[in-house]
Parts: C-alpha cells; sequence; structure tokens
C-alpha cells in the first residue's frame, strides 16, 4: 500500500507528461501541414491568394481538430513569381498546469512563389 502511495503519483506525472508532449507534437506536425495546405492552394488561386491560403489553411486545421489555429499572411502574392507567406499558430493547453507551466504555442511556416496564368 505504502509502495502504491508513493510511485502512483510519478507514474501519473510520465504519464500525463508523454500525453501532453504526444499532443503538442501532433499540433505541431498539423499546423506545418495547415500552412503547407494553404500556401499550395493560395500559389494557384486567380483572386485573393492570401485570402484562399488562410481559409485553407484554418480549414485543414479545424478538419484536424485544431479548432484553435490561427493563421497569418506575411506575403500576400497576387503577382506572377512572387512570393505568399503563410504562419498557422495553435496554443496547445497544457496539462500540466498544476506544475505552473502555461500553455504552449506551436507554429508552422510555409512559403511558396505565385504560379503565372
Amino acid at each position: 500500500m505504502i509502495e502504491a502511495a508513493v510511485t502512483l503519483p510519478i507514474i501519473f506525472m510520465m504519464l500525463m507528461t508523454i500525453i501532453q508532449f504526444g499532443w503538442a507534437i501532433y499540433a505541431q506536425q498539423t499546423v506545418q501541414e495547415a500552412a503547407r495546405q494553404g500556401v499550395r492552394y493560395g500559389v494557384v488561386a486567380q483572386q485573393y491568394p492570401g485570402a484562399v491560403a488562410r481559409a485553407a489553411a484554418l480549414n485543414f486545421a479545424r478538419n484536424a481538430g485544431l479548432g484553435g489555429a490561427s493563421a497569418q499572411v506575411l506575403a500576400p502574392g497576387g503577382v506572377a513569381g512572387s512570393d505568399l507567406r503563410l504562419v498557422v499558430t495553435y496554443p496547445v493547453p497544457n496539462l500540466l498546469t498544476f506544475m505552473g507551466l502555461g500553455p504552449m504555442h506551436v507554429t508552422g511556416e510555409a512559403t511558396g512563389r505565385m504560379e503565372g496564368w
């Protein structure tokens, strides 16, 4: 009984840490892919490529389970040969708040060159 009282909190903390970092890694990979997908849609858009890229990235992130993601267009593109740059961020909720840690923010960024029509 005493052994369980000593080891269970340690095992619980280890389990929560593993889940937290797994969630953070999933979120990082997802926001990176959302940025890539957004840029892929934006570079072939004939009108409003920045808006198309942002909408596609947010849609991808939402469908992947990251409903609180945000996207920002850093370079709007618009002219053939110009760059379209997009950043997607997501605040990963922290399961370890009782340790005094705040939320982690993961970021994915992608750049693409506008296609000419």
